[in-house]
């Protein structure tokens, strides 16, 4: 017999992700708080898809569950599907929810006729999954149960009404920290401020973003709504984070942190009255940029500041729906510059319609920008978005071409170029993304035999000199983890100088 408990999966593909499932761990302290028993299998470390999918598969067995729930984004879709077959070979009578952003906007593409997967849970899955998990034990039927999908009698998926947004976020308890490997999210990386070493973690004070870009599919899902957390709750899970977890910052995963100025300042002045001195970055938009504003968060500890630049052509912003100007941007990084707050832009290539010009225009925009980290984004139609809608769709056998991994780069830069051209002009993308990369290199990129790579690399890591990260890192119980990554890097290091000498052999 089963155990009657819902355990999430997270697929296969992540298990390299630094990247923590909130989702799952939001629903799970829900779930927990009406009075649900949940875990999450969340494998993590092995670089494999198929030995990660196996132990994933292995795991959820052994918990012998009676509900199993996964996600999966558009490039994800078919490995899930594998997955919950994979699992219904030995759990037959467990029922298998399936949620995240592709089952929430195609659910066909999982519930058909011989899917192993039961239900799609449709938009936020908090209060759904509480509902639908109280039918199945009774046996219940779930047409009433607003906000998902499942097969109908005509072998097509059939969608209930939507269910409302959660308007009070504070009927959410915290994330279940507990459920998942916090050490190996919270150790010491790049990746959570990117570009800064530090141990921390991913904190959410909204939900949702009132804008409306062409690229994105938030606004069709959730709507230009925008919820706010209470400034206590968000100090509490920090504390909590610091705590329990040793956290020595962390990043406001919010959609534009600044949309609300009031927010911002009163969770400031919570940071100030408890005394938490943390590292912190966030992601907001150029036309939030108050100097006042930012001025205050400076002081209290936000060294990075996220931008969607995008690009450099006025036209090109108007047809991606940006709604903001070239000066606005410059006048955004100029602020940042005389604050000494570090920023990471995000630029766009192979938009729709973009020009030669266009290209010209947003590469000229980034050498005046001189952001600490740039990154160069190849525009894909994922479902969803408004570009989608444009191209005429995606189909099935494309979906996990358009999702780049380090072992599908080629294969999915030639499907983009091949078959999902956006742009007006000749350029070839994969030549143009890697003469980008040469001239803008992250941290991973960076290579010692270029004497501007290695100015680049001074620029990124000579923050850990600087009066604030010191004063962390002195205070900091995980001064030894902090060691090791630095080993890790210098090993790094060598390896590419090793390199470097091999090369002038030749």
């Amino acid at each position: 017999m089963p155990n009657s408990k819902i355990v999430f999966a997270t697929p296969a593909t992540r298990s390299m992700s630094q990247r923590p499932p909130l989702a799952f761990m939001y629903m799970a302290s829900f779930l927990e708080k009406n009075g649900e028993e949940t875990e999450i299998v969340d494998v993590k470390g092995v670089q494999d898809k198929e030995k990660a999918e196996e132990k994933t598969a292995r795991e959820v067995v052994r918990l012998n569950p009676d509900i199993v729930g996964l996600t999966c984004l558009t490039p994800e879709v078919l490995d899930t599907r594998k997955l919950a077959e994979r699992i219904k070979e030995s759990l037959p009578d467990a029922k298998f929810l399936v949620g995240g952003v592709h089952p929430t906007l195609k659910p066909e593409d999982l519930l058909f006729k011989g899917s192993a997967i039961d239900y799609a849970v449709i938009g936020e899955g908090e209060q759904t999954v509480v509902e639908l998990a109280k039918a199945i034990r009774d046996k219940r039927p779930v047409k009433k149960i607003r906000g998902i999908a499942f097969l109908g009698k005509n072998g097509k998926a059939v969608k209930t009404e939507p269910r409302p947004l959660i308007t009070d976020l504070g009927e959410l308890p915290l994330p279940a920290f507990d459920k998942v490997k916090m050490k190996y999210y919270t150790k010491p990386d790049i990746y959570c401020i990117r570009g800064i070493p530090i141990a921390g973690f991913y904190v959410f004070s909204s939900r949702g973003c009132p804008y409306r870009c062409e690229f994105c599919v938030n606004k069709n899902i959730f709507g230009r709504v925008i919820r706010f957390r209470k400034p206590e709750s968000v100090l509490d899970e920090i504390e909590l984070l610091v705590d329990k977890y040793k956290i020595d910052g962390f990043y406001m995963y919010d959609d534009a942190f600044t949309v609300n100025k009031k927010h911002v300042e009163a969770v400031l002045q919570g940071m100030k009255e408890r005394k938490i001195d943390l590292l912190w970055g966030c992601e907001t938009r150029v036309n939030l940029v108050y100097e006042d504003l930012m001025r205050k968060m400076k002081e209290a500890g936000c060294v990075q500041i996220d931008f969607g630049v995008e690009s450099g052509s006025p036209e090109n912003l108007v047809r991606l729906k940006k709604d903001i100007t070239v000066p606005q941007i410059e006048k955004a990084f100029g602020i940042c510059r005389k604050l000494g707050i570090r920023t990471f832009a995000n630029f766009m290539i192979n938009t729709p319609n973009e020009t030669k010009e266009d290209v010209k225009m947003t590469i000229d925009l980034a050498r005046r920008l001189d952001a600490t980290i740039n990154i160069f984004n190849v525009t894909v139609p994922y479902p969803g978005t408004d570009i989608y809608d444009k191209v005429g769709g995606v189909p099935l056998e494309d979906y996990a071409k358009i999702g780049p991994t380090p072992a599908s780069y080629d294969q999915w830069i030639e499907t983009i170029q091949s078959r999902y051209k956006l742009s007006n002009h000749n350029m070839d993308l994969k030549d143009l993304v890697k003469r980008l990369a040469e001239e803008f290199p992250t941290v991973h990129r960076l290579r010692l035999s270029n004497p501007k790579n290695f100015a680049k690399l001074w620029e990124n890591l000579s923050f850990v000199f600087k009066p604030k990260y010191v004063k962390v890192m002195l205070k900091s119980k995980r001064k030894s983890e902090y060691l090791k990554w630095a080993l890790s890097l210098s090993g790094y290091l060598k390896m590419q100088k090793n390199v470097v000498e091999e090369s002038k052999k030749d």
